[in-house]
């Protein structure tokens, strides 16, 4: 039977109308009811669409295996990125870029060290750490310290796990540890200490264990305690 013009318009608005549901079915919203910009660019490219899919999941199954601080540091930044994702670019190539640095955030092996920590029982001597993961380098941590001497004294340091290191220790035996050693670059000081000076952190759930080889790590050593930034 050959097909009327008026049975091959019905045929392509058919053909029309369903993409939408196909579309709707791999991204994490409905497509059918995309209102915004940002929705409906995403839900203009099917790869895209599966992308949104994959980043709500991955943010699903990673929450499962965090702390309640871990989970409340991971929900701030995720949140973050959602609210932000697609404000100064929107074109789908733009959003994918963002989509896939944030899915590789979420996906980081490490991402769990990643936040604050406040040390304690050191008198008058405040310290911290932040540390964050590096998305493009999944066994890659970005560390920075801060200590009141009573003047401030600062460190920045990019870190990896010894796969070598010993990370038995009063911390480690807690939980399943994880060690690290780095040089750190001692801000303020000039040249920078790098080859007398080696940092060892061991971290377990919410707390860590900065220890130094020398005493360019006096002001930074002791027990730290994850906390929630201000």
């Amino acid at each position: 039977m050959i097909a009327t013009p008026r049975a091959l318009a019905a045929c392509v608005w058919a053909c029309v109308a369903w993409l939408p549901i196909q579309q709707a079915a791999a991204a994490s919203f409905d497509c059918g009811r995309a209102r915004s910009k940002l929705n409906r660019v995403i839900c203009s490219d099917p790869a895209l669409s599966q992308l949104d899919q994959t980043v709500w999941i991955a943010y699903g199954e990673r929450i499962r295996s965090l702390t309640a601080l871990q989970y409340v540091h991971v929900r701030e930044r995720h949140l973050l990125w959602r609210r932000s994702r697609g404000l100064y670019e929107s074109t789908v190539e733009a959003l994918t870029h963002e989509y896939t640095s944030h899915l590789a955030w979420l996906t980081h092996p490490l991402l769990g060290l990643e936040g604050r920590y406040e040390r304690s029982g050191h008198g008058s001597s405040a310290a911290s750490l932040e540390i964050e993961v590096d998305a493009r380098a999944p066994s890659t941590l970005e560390a920075r310290g801060l200590a009141t001497t009573p003047m401030a004294v600062a460190w920045q340091a990019q870190a990896q796990p010894d796969p070598h290191a010993d990370a038995s220790s009063a911390l480690a035996a807690r939980g399943q540890g994880i060690r690290l050693r780095m040089r750190p670059r001692l801000l303020g000081r000039l040249p920078p200490v790098t080859e007398s000076c080696e940092f060892d952190l061991v971290f377990s759930a919410d707390e860590a264990i900065l220890t130094s080889n020398g005493d360019c790590g006096a002001h930074f050593a002791g027990i730290y305690a994850r906390t929630l930034r201000d």
